[in-house]
């Protein structure tokens, strides 16, 4: 019904990347930052584990602001645009999922540059980076959700949400544990569940990018 060619695509990106909100971001990103700068500015040498912690920290940060990216005070007037609603949720999804992706790698850079004697070289950064996809993608996901319907506030119902499932994992049972720490028997158990949580919130981004089923029946008419 729509068609969007390759010219629209810069366009769109560009014109997104203005109307998004970045300030959230940018303040949650900051405070990311400065946890990660705990190794080099501390007197101390830290351990893999302090490490990884404190990465879980800047984490959650980096998921608390990725999650107003989505925001869109225009959804309402956009309903009526040329333009598919999962394109324009692509790439809003794209923007932030990027701008996410370029501050984790300095989160990363920062830890590994700041930590004592080696131990930033022994670290696990990948399943680290799973840990905080997941994170943010389970923000975006909420967010996403929130704004489908074309109601603005996406961060404000996903930063709780981020917020209350770090909390809550901290409450799991042993068996069922994510936050462990590196040598543990059952990390690599762990990291199978962060995968999978990742995988949710992947699919759940993808269908929140949809027209709703009533909308999608008005366009067509």
């Amino acid at each position: 019904m729509y068609g969007v060619t390759a010219r629209v695509v810069p366009v769109l990106l560009a014109r997104t990347a203005r109307a998004m909100s970045w300030l959230p971001f940018l303040v949650a990103a900051g405070f990311g930052i400065a946890i990660a700068a705990v190794p080099a500015a501390m007197s101390v040498a830290l351990s893999d584990e302090d490490l990884i912690r404190l990465l879980r920290v800047a984490a959650v940060c980096g998921a608390l602001g990725v999650a107003f990216l989505l925001d869109d005070p225009a959804a309402r007037s956009l309903a009526t645009v040329p333009v598919p609603r999962i394109v324009r949720h692509a790439v809003r999804a794209a923007l932030a999922l990027a701008a996410a992706g370029l501050w984790w790698a300095a989160v990363l850079a920062i830890t590994v540059g700041g930590a004592e004697h080696g131990v930033g070289a022994t670290l696990p950064l990948w399943d680290a980076s799973v840990e905080a996809a997941a994170l943010a993608g389970v923000g975006l996901v909420c967010a996403a959700v929130r704004v489908r319907g074309g109601t603005a506030g996406g961060g404000t119902v996903a930063a709780p949400a981020v917020l209350i499932l770090a909390m809550l994992l901290n409450l799991l049972p042993a068996r069922l544990a994510l936050l462990v720490v590196p040598g543990d028997p059952r990390w690599d158990a762990a990291h199978e569940r962060w995968v999978a949580l990742l995988a949710f919130a992947a699919a759940g981004l993808l269908w929140a990018g949809h027209e709703p089923t009533r909308r999608r029946r008005q366009l067509w008419r």
